[in-house]
């Protein structure tokens, strides 16, 4: 393979949502948590509020103008969810976290110093550069970092090999990305760790998916109606990013997505997060104190959403991490290529990989990808998909042959079977 490939590179490029979790911890970090700033330092980010600036986005006067209006309840959000979320572990007397996506967030570092076995899992490039930045940070045994997929039981369960005891299990900022049949897949994942470790699932996910626009009306009350509709439209740009509106767990009736709880085999136990909130919140200074009440009001609506499995047996996974293969010809222009295995969010930077080192040695006019061996698919293996049909001329020289009919479904619920038809 070309020595020119960057593996780092085409993993961002499989799975862009870093630009999330790197401002996460560049806002805890603006709101002057040492740990956070010592992190975002070693990593080299900016500062928060900078990166347009550093990466020259033009956003046009009025939008940057808003989001000035809307920013410190935005952040507000991520700092209440942060701290909360730590207070919680240390506070109910948690002894192992798995913290799943890990982000970039300095988590592992306070709960190290605590005492609390840490497993962060996440994305590989997200990994890549966070393990060896909080190793030079802080040098403990009790912090492990792992590349996972979600929906992989297997890379899950192998991340843990060492775990011992009860898991608290938190995800935060995670759920949203997915379709309802990979949001399936890891609710039986994660009910199968529980069901093996013993401890709980915790997750904000569903519960602050309005606060953020709660907060902003509430505090923003006495705007004009120009300006409420053009936040309306940056808050739509945002959620357009993800797939709340197709999946059961953040349907707007919550009945239905405590239904979907008990479906997939959990006891639901809602916690008040204001039992956990920090008595202030640095984001809201500057706001006046009328506004800041009504923030903070709004913040004490939302509950934990605590999960345990209920008692049982479960399907066996057949699936494994190492089982992807991808057999990569070019004959003439026609680049034939034969997928085997699960084509997830670890595999899929090694096909695009392969499918760079082939555009170096010809051209290619045509593509036709077998996957009569291929069990699975995610939303990072259908995005490099998407980059290999926009590379030829029309659809009639892209093609996918002897798709499995498990595939078949993921590729017509996410709605790419419109686009490789």
């Amino acid at each position: 393979m070309s020595d020119t490939i960057n593996i780092e590179k085409l993993r961002e490029e499989v799975n862009p949502v870093y630009s999330t979790a790197q401002s996460c911890l560049q806002i805890v970090a603006k709101i002057g948590d040492k740990d956070s700033e010592e992190l975002r330092k070693k990593l080299g980010f900016a500062v928060f509020g900078e990166d347009s600036k550093a990466r020259k986005v033009e956003i046009p006067e009025e939008t940057l103008r808003l989001l000035y209006k809307m920013m410190p309840a935005l952040n507000s959000i991520v700092e209440a969810r942060f701290f909360s979320s730590n207070n919680f572990i240390t506070e109910t007397g948690v002894k192992q976290v798995l913290d799943l996506p890990c982000g970039y967030t300095s988590r592992g570092i306070k709960l190290a110093k605590s005492g609390i076995r840490y497993f962060g899992f996440d994305l590989p490039a997200v990994i890549d550069a966070i393990s060896p930045a909080v190793k030079e940070l802080i040098d403990d045994n009790n912090i492990t970092y792992s590349e996972v997929d979600a929906t992989n039981y297997a890379s899950l369960r192998k991340a843990l090999s060492c775990a011992e005891g009860e898991l608290h299990i938190t995800t935060e900022g995670l759920l949203m990305y997915f379709t309802q049949s990979e949001l399936e897949t890891v609710f039986g994942n994660i009910r199968k760790l529980l069901l093996e470790f013993g401890g709980k699932w915790v997750t904000l996910d569903n519960a602050l998916t309005d606060i953020p626009n709660k907060i902003v009306a509430a505090i923003m009350a006495d705007m004009n109606g120009s300006d409420s509709g053009r936040i309306q439209d940056i808050a739509a740009g945002a959620i357009s990013k993800t797939t709340l509106a197709n999946t059961v767990f953040f349907d707007k009736d919550t009945e239905k997505a405590k239904k979907f709880v008990s479906d997939m085999g959990f006891e639901l136990e809602l916690v008040p997060m204001s039992r956990f909130l920090p008595k202030e919140l640095n984001s809201l200074k500057g706001m006046s104190p009328e506004e800041q009440e009504k923030a903070m009001e709004i913040m004490r609506s939302v509950n934990y959403w605590v999960m345990t499995a209920k008692p049982g047996t479960v399907e066996e996974f057949a699936c494994s991490e190492d089982n992807f293969k991808a057999d990569v010809k070019l004959t003439d222009d026609t680049l034939n290529i034969s997928l085997a295995g699960r084509l997830d969010t670890i595999s899929s930077p090694g096909l695009l990989a392969a499918y760079r080192d082939a555009e170096t040695k010809g051209k290619i006019t045509s593509i036709s990808i077998d996957m009569k061996e291929l069990e699975y698919i995610s939303s990072a293996g259908l995005r490099v998909l998407l980059i290999m049909r926009k590379a030829v001329k029309d659809e009639k020289s892209f093609s996918l042959i002897n798709v499995s009919d498990n595939v078949k479904e993921i590729i017509e619920t996410t709605g790419f079977d419109t686009i490789f038809c």
